[in-house]
């Protein structure tokens, strides 16, 4: 059953407040809840939080995917939320000038159970301007997805649904993206497969805008008392509280469309990252970390402790080279990707997973 008129164009009014609203945190946070909350009441799916949130989630060839109740939390983190919104509304934006009149396809892949990323944007898009495949390897997200869509009056604007491993999904001819999405990671690209998924998908659309457009991460040389812990939603500008004392050592991996596309020759389960050289810490304090951004699209960035993909992780079993030590370090595909750290040296694995 639809929902009625008045809960539609609430839906529509939120996510317009969600992607414009630039005041406080704290009503952000509210703004993106009622939107959630709609999805959530929308859904066949209920996540159970007094359960194992673990549960039902799958180990793939190319990493974890996580269960659809994580994925239904995830939802709930505010800033990331809104800025994968705002960052896919501005790039469908872009396709829908570059290709007047032909209709956009957007390609989902990961969805969850509330299809989070792509339900709003369908209340603001007409279906013939944009439409949008849906995919997700769980049978209960996708069923749950479709129950979203249809309450909410939005089925026109689905091409089609996809219950598949998105690292082995064949595109067909005919529906070729124009975008792809995709948000299936952890801090510093770790354990999830956004990586192999990008690159399948990417290898299939080569001219497709992904996003986000950019997975960033850096080594840092922290403090950790000096560091925040993640930032919950407040009205005030955390960064008005805090003065972190991080000491940059270099770019140590980006995942982007340039770096995708400079892989396709590579046929191993390592992809190339940066070498970087320790400096000498000012105190014994200071161990090595990973830092990830994350730019959705344009302007639209998540940075360090926006949300849980944005947290900071230590490089592992690094911190006992001595100081002026060269590192390099390469991605490691697979059930358990994460970034590596080697001594060039002595080759001794210093993984950061």
């Amino acid at each position: 059953m639809t929902e009625d008129a008045a809960i539609i164009e609430e839906f529509k009014r939120l996510t317009r407040e969600a992607l414009t609203y630039d005041g406080s945190r704290g009503i952000l946070a509210g703004i993106v809840d009622e939107l959630v909350g709609i999805l959530e009441n929308a859904a066949d799916f209920q996540a159970d939080r007094q359960l194992d949130v673990t549960e039902g989630e799958t180990a793939s060839s190319e990493g974890l995917a996580i269960s659809p109740t994580q994925a239904a939390m995830c939802a709930g983190e505010f800033q990331r939320t809104a800025i994968f919104l705002r960052g896919l509304h501005d790039a469908i934006v872009e396709a829908v000038e570059l290709k007047s009149p032909e209709t956009v396809h957007v390609l989902y892949a990961g969805s969850g159970p509330y299809a989070t990323l792509a339900v709003p944007l369908m209340a603001l898009f007409p279906p013939e301007k944009v439409r949008f495949t849906v995919l997700d390897m769980h049978a209960v997200s996708i069923a749950s997805a479709k129950s979203v869509v249809s309450r909410l009056g939005l089925d026109r604007s689905v091409k089609s649904y996809v219950l598949a491993d998105a690292c082995d999904y064949a595109i067909p001819t005919d529906a070729i993206p124009d975008i792809l999405l995709c948000e299936t990671m952890s801090t510093a690209l770790e354990r999830e497969p956004q990586v192999a998924i990008m690159r399948h998908l990417l290898g299939q659309a080569p001219d497709a805008v992904i996003v986000p457009e950019s997975v960033r991460v850096d080594a840092f040389l922290v403090d950790t008392s000096k560091e925040p812990d993640l930032i919950v939603p407040e009205s005030e500008d955390p960064s008005a509280k805090w003065t972190p004392d991080r000491i940059p050592v270099g770019p140590v991996f980006e995942l982007n469309a340039e770096t995708i596309r400079s892989w396709a020759s590579l046929s191993d389960d390592r992809l190339p990252a940066a070498v970087i050289r320790l400096p000498p810490p000012p105190e014994p304090s200071y161990r090595p970390f990973l830092f990830t951004a994350i730019t959705t699209h344009g302007e639209h960035a998540l940075r360090t402790h926006d949300c849980s993909l944005t947290g900071i992780r230590e490089i592992t079993d690094i911190d006992n080279l001595s100081a002026g030590r060269t590192v390099q370090f390469h991605y490691r595909l697979g059930a358990a990707p994460c970034l590596v750290a080697e001594a060039v040296d002595q080759r001794d694995a210093a993984g950061s997973c």
